[in-house]
């Protein structure tokens, strides 16, 4: 399912379907949803701060054994807990990578965007072994390199599902397919060498299901933030300047039409072109008596354009930060009386507590790789997100009507 804002339709749900070429389940008709709703979200003036605000809240306040280093990239603990949480906060949905040694032990953590993984195709029971990473897979990724790498069967990178059980007969498997190695300790060098690693692929839609965005139900007052965005900043370019229809008999080909059409966009400036309409080869009896007529009001159809998108866009915003239960303090939402500290103190308790199952959910996951790893850190609890002391000593706010 692709959202593209000027083809999109109205479907009853996001279907997974079998893609043999690829050896893969695609993610909506043609595997493009899950980046494309990252990147409407990115144009969204309401979903982006809801998405970002809810992250914020499932990373919380720390905890201990952050600044553990567990990837050859650098990344700490803290950092995979924010790619984590900034993917799970939009899909309900993370990806986690891990390379072993030989005794079976997770020896690397790198976070996966989950909108780069696919589901390999399922057995007769509907499961997925494997999971296939590509960067990207719907061609249109935010990423793009001087060569252009579509996907295709051989360039999906194979991964097996996290299970530190399975670990050493993978390791082994792999290792026996080398036709040098000699021995179980030569076997199991060359299969650590070979091996991809496996990855922790967490939905909470289930063991093989895509995930079910937060944002997938409400998609539509998604895609009308960020219309009326658009018809917002036309209206004020050009909506107070009233629309003509000039009609002419001159072919639409005409060299004396283009430049007929071009004097009138200098005489009005670029922001004014779009409010003519050219009629071009009319016959004498279609001109009728007036070569250039009036079907706009101006300022005043503008006016009412713009008050029917603010009505849309307070709407959008409720029903978006509703969907996330974003108090309406936090979300900067319907504050006409101004605000205390205590009112800041209640929203944190309040999103802290609708938060509270996603920091459980990646602090499980987590502590599922630690714990079977060499790190240090076996384990962890997100501390959750307080107010600064800064922010306790704030005094009430008056904020102004909007009326006022």
């Amino acid at each position: 399912m692709s959202f593209s804002i000027q083809s999109h339709k109205e479907l009853t749900q996001v279907e997974t379907k079998q893609d043999s070429s690829l050896g893969i389940m695609r993610w909506g008709t043609d595997n493009s949803f899950p980046q494309t709703l990252k990147n409407l979200v990115e144009q969204s003036a309401t979903a982006k701060p809801a998405v970002e605000r809810t992250a914020k809240f499932l990373k919380g306040a720390g905890f201990e054994g952050e600044n553990t280093v567990v990837s050859p990239y650098g990344l700490t603990l803290k950092q995979v807990v924010s790619i984590v949480a900034d993917d799970y906060a939009l899909f309900k949905a993370f990806g986690i990578h891990c390379n072993f040694n030989v005794d079976g032990e997770v020896v690397s953590m790198n976070p996966m965007r989950i909108a780069e993984l696919r589901f390999n195709e399922f057995d007769e029971l509907n499961f997925a072994s494997k999971i296939g990473y590509h960067p990207n897979f719907g061609r249109n990724s935010e990423v793009k390199k001087s060569i252009v790498d579509f996907a295709t069967r051989d360039k999906i990178k194979w991964i097996d599902r996290f299970n530190p059980e399975s670990v050493e007969a993978q390791i082994r498997r792999v290792g026996e397919k080398s036709k040098t190695a000699k021995g179980e300790v030569a076997i199991m060098v060359e299969g650590i060498s070979r091996f991809q690693g496996q990855l922790l692929y967490h939905s909470d839609a289930g063991h093989s299901s895509y995930p079910i965005s937060p944002l997938q139900a409400p998609i539509n007052y998604v895609l009308s933030d960020v219309e009326n965005s658009i018809l917002v900043r036309k209206e004020t370019s050009t909506g107070f300047i009233n629309s003509y229809i000039l009609k002419t008999t001159l072919d639409s080909e005409d060299t004396n039409l283009h430049e007929l059409e071009y004097a009138i966009e200098e005489a009005q400036g670029a922001r004014g072109t779009g409010k003519i309409i050219t009629m071009s080869g009319l016959s004498p009896e279609e001109m009728s008596n007036s070569v250039l007529e009036e079907i706009g009001g101006g300022a005043g159809a503008s006016k009412a354009v713009i008050e029917s998108c603010t009505l849309s866009y307070e709407l959008s915003q409720k029903v978006i930060n509703g969907v996330f239960m974003i108090p309406p303090i936090l979300a900067g939402a319907d504050q006409k009386t101004g605000f205390s500290s205590a009112d800041l103190k209640d929203a944190y308790f309040v999103f802290n507590a609708n938060t509270q199952g996603g920091r459980d959910v990646i602090e499980a996951e987590i502590t599922r790789i630690l714990s079977n790893s060499i790190f240090k850190t076996k384990s962890i609890k997100i501390k959750k997100l307080k107010l600064d002391e800064d922010e306790e000593d704030i005094e009430a706010v008056p904020v102004k009507n909007k009326d006022q």
